[in-house]
């Protein structure tokens, strides 16, 4: 599985969205630490300077005062209470919590006189729901279960000092837990910003790529039609340079195909005057078998000279395309080579007609059928394979197998694997390059191979 995307696209947009969205996340991190220790500091600072003056004021006031001064102080946040407390909490602070124990310590002790005694932990303490409620009703608290009784767990500074006559102030102040939560708008900001940032890196990524995918569809379309319609210029500079580029490539490649297709028709056509006469005087000749060699030599080159011309049509002329049953086709071929002792069997089916060139293809498919019993034994058979977005038909013959080093070259044009060049046992050697050009201007493909049962076949896609 490739993690890397392969497109030019894919790879753009995953480079902008790792270099936006990672200093998003990375910085949102960061301002949630800072968030934390701000907190922290500010809530210990404040509870620190409170605890520190009500200290101060329970010492500058007479035992008796001091009670109805602790019930006006009493309140959510801080709770106050004076008692003889000889051992301190049993609650212990946990590791992860230490740290804010030592800051508070720091802030309470610039806050109080020297020679003051404190212990300062922070602890979570149960309580049961009833008590909170008529007791605390404001405390930010997280209920939980336990045998079925309700209770709730209540996190708070627990502050113990000693006064100068020896008694001790017992503070708890409580920390709302609410404010320690995850900010939900600032979360929602963030995904609100990572969802923009991703929206627009995908406009703009496609913005940027269109115009190289529009130029890759229009290099694809050159090689089945070269004379399609020269591609719009526009987008950016360098974009428009190339789209320059491709544009001038294809009217130069037009004008040296048709060049060499005006050329070679013109040499094809006029070899037909000169055939023609050798044939008028082949009558002249007495002696017979002399005759006859030189008859079947102007025949020959009277076939290469034909099949030549039909090549060139072929590479000039688009044939218009309609629906065409290919079943059908594929039957009335099957007759006419029944007719010339040729049949062959076909297997399978199509379920809907093929938008396709009639000519071109039944010109297709008679090439492959001729050379398969060339080249085979005389055991020749078709098969349809109506796959989702293709038609594939393969034409078998039991014939004798192709050297590999040969699989590529058939498909040139006047390459013969028949070495003696006999008419007898030999085609011109178009067939196949005629047969595979029309593939292609199809939008298909041909290609042979040697089946593993022996013999060779011939596959032909064309696309639905």
């Amino acid at each position: 599985m490739k993690i890397i995307p392969q497109s030019l696209y894919g790879r753009l947009l995953t480079i902008l969205l790792v270099g936006l969205m990672v200093p998003q996340l990375l910085s949102g991190l960061v301002h949630l630490y800072d968030r934390d220790s701000v907190l922290h500091q500010t809530i210990g600072a404040d509870s620190a300077d409170k605890i520190s003056s009500i200290v101060t004021l329970l010492d500058s006031i007479d035992i008796q005062s001091r009670p109805a001064v602790i019930d006006a102080i009493n309140g959510y946040p801080l709770e106050v209470s004076l008692g003889n407390f000889k051992n301190h909490s049993n609650h212990s602070t946990s590791e992860n919590n230490e740290g804010l124990v030592h800051l508070f310590k720091e802030y309470l002790q610039q806050g109080l006189p020297l020679g003051y005694e404190a212990h300062v932990e922070i602890v979570e303490s149960r309580h049961s729901l009833d008590i909170i409620r008529h007791g605390r009703p404001n405390i930010e608290t997280q209920l939980i279960n336990n045998d079925s009784q309700s209770i709730l767990l209540i996190q708070s500074f627990h502050v113990q000092i000693k006064l100068k006559d020896g008694v001790w102030a017992d503070f708890h102040y409580f920390l709302p837990k609410k404010i320690f939560e995850w900010p939900v708008r600032l979360v929602v900001a963030l995904l609100v910003l990572m969802v923009a940032v991703l929206f627009l890196t995908w406009i703009a990524v496609r913005w940027v790529t269109r115009p190289l995918s529009t130029l890759s569809q229009a290099a694809e379309a050159l090689g089945k039609n070269i004379k399609s319609p020269p591609l719009d210029v526009k987008g950016p500079t360098e974009v428009k340079l190339a789209t320059m580029a491709f544009n001038t490539m294809q009217e130069r490649l037009v004008k040296f195909v048709s060049d060499r297709v005006r050329i070679l028709s013109a040499v094809s056509h006029d070899l037909k005057t000169p055939i023609t006469r050798l044939r008028l005087r082949l009558e002249l000749l007495d002696d017979k078998k002399l005759s006859n060699e030189i008859k079947g030599d102007l025949d020959h080159m009277e076939k290469m000279v034909n099949t030549t011309l039909s090549f060139m049509r072929g590479t000039e002329k688009n044939e218009l395309r309609k629906k065409v049953n290919l079943e059908a086709l594929l039957e009335s071929l099957q007759e006419d080579f029944r007719v010339l002792g040729m049949p062959f069997e076909i297997h399978g089916k199509v379920e809907k007609p093929l938008y396709i060139q009639l000519v071109s293809i039944r010109r297709c498919l008679t090439n492959l059928l001729e050379n398969a019993y060339r080249y085979g034994n005389g055991e020749v058979s078709v098969e349809i394979q109506d796959h989702k977005e293709t038609v594939e038909i393969v034409i078998y013959s039991n014939g004798d197998s192709i050297p590999d080093k040969d699989l590529d070259k058939i498909f040139e044009p006047f390459y013969r694997l028949e070495e003696s060049r006999n008419n007898k046992t030999g085609g011109t050697g178009l067939g196949l390059s005629i047969a595979r050009n029309i593939a292609i201007e199809h939008g298909g493909s041909l290609r042979i191979e040697n089946a593993s049962k022996g013999g060779v076949s011939a596959y032909l896609i064309l696309p639905k």
